[in-house]
């Protein structure tokens, strides 16, 4: 009985010694992840968190509305031009995630950063409007009640809007021309998500002028698929392979699915240009991975040099 009992205790002591043991190393793991997040917190704050002065501030007035315009100088001896960013129709020009860390970090390249609020989403699936309503801005005829049941799109509403939204981005970018003379040099268009795919739909139209370098990051256009086949544009991998200057094309694994979907077709359509005309990389931009963002800037601040030819 004795060998019994101390068999017993000498189980329930190892038992506990085990469980404490396996206590210390989840707080050791706990310690190492809240430390290691503290440390990406730490990385990210001077790229995201960093306040805008207002020496940074501009505005422009495009169809009747003001909208905002930040501008970041060049920093150090070199002086190669300037970039336009244009981040996702729902952000502020400020940006965020890799675009706000791409206005930030651009002027220690040489690239004066000018970046703008782009359009609203005016064409996202909470509100109607009818043709003759769309050019009126800013009175939010766009809005439902909240008892209204959300209606369905007919493919010459998506048309409109889209072509409103567009019309307001081509008229922003043609005053940053103006804004961007202080800055000579070469020209780089960076946009993402929908408002990539909307300057690469109006770049393929002629209506903008031509950059010396297109950086598209996640490219797609919402509900695409809504619009008659016979009134739709070019798909944008079709549209990229006919534009006759060089484009950085990045993609995410956070990206749209939209974007996502059409990553191999956009490489395929350009396999047939040289690397100096067109190059696809896959990357981790979402904004837990800091070092995605850095690797994009290198492969912007890369292609730039050759365009430059530095």
């Amino acid at each position: 009985m004795k060998l019994i009992r101390r068999a017993h205790y000498r189980t329930i002591f190892f038992s506990s010694l085990l469980a404490l043991t396996s206590l210390f190393s989840f707080n050791a793991l706990s310690n190492d992840l809240f430390n290691s997040t503290l440390l990406s917190a730490s990385l990210l704050s001077d790229s995201v968190f960093i306040p805008i002065s207002d020496a940074e501030k501009q505005q422009i007035t495009v169809q009747d509305q003001t909208i905002e315009v930040l501008v970041k100088p060049w920093q150090g001896k070199k002086q190669h031009g300037a970039v336009f960013l244009v981040g996702p129709t729902d952000t502020h020009a400020s940006g965020r995630g890799i675009i706000r860390y791409l206005r930030q970090q651009i002027p220690s390249k040489g690239w004066a950063s000018i970046s703008i609020k782009p359009t609203e989403g005016l064409y996202r699936p909470n509100f109607a409007t009818s043709a003759d309503q769309v050019t009126k801005a800013g009175e939010k005829q766009l809005e439902l009640n909240a008892y209204q049941i959300t209606p369905k799109y007919s493919s010459s509403q998506l048309l409109e809007l889209r072509n409103f939204q567009q019309n307001v981005i081509n008229e922003c970018l043609a005053q940053l021309e103006a804004i961007g003379e202080q800055f000579p040099g070469k020209r780089i268009i960076i946009a993402a998500d929908d408002s990539a795919g909307m300057v690469i739909n109006l770049l393929h139209q002629d209506k903008l002028q031509q950059p010396d370098l297109l950086v598209v990051i996640n490219p797609y256009r919402e509900f695409e698929q809504l619009i008659d086949e016979q009134s739709r544009d070019l798909s944008i991998p079709l549209q990229l392979a006919e534009l006759d200057f060089p484009i950085l094309d990045l993609q995410s694994e956070n990206g749209n699915i939209e974007s996502i979907a059409e990553t191999q077709a956009r490489k395929q359509s350009n396999q047939m240009k040289t690397s100096h005309r067109y190059r696809q990389y896959l990357l981790q931009l979402d904004l837990n991975n800091q070092g995605g963002w850095d690797e994009a800037l290198e492969h912007i601040e890369g292609f730039a040099r050759k365009m430059v030819g530095r």
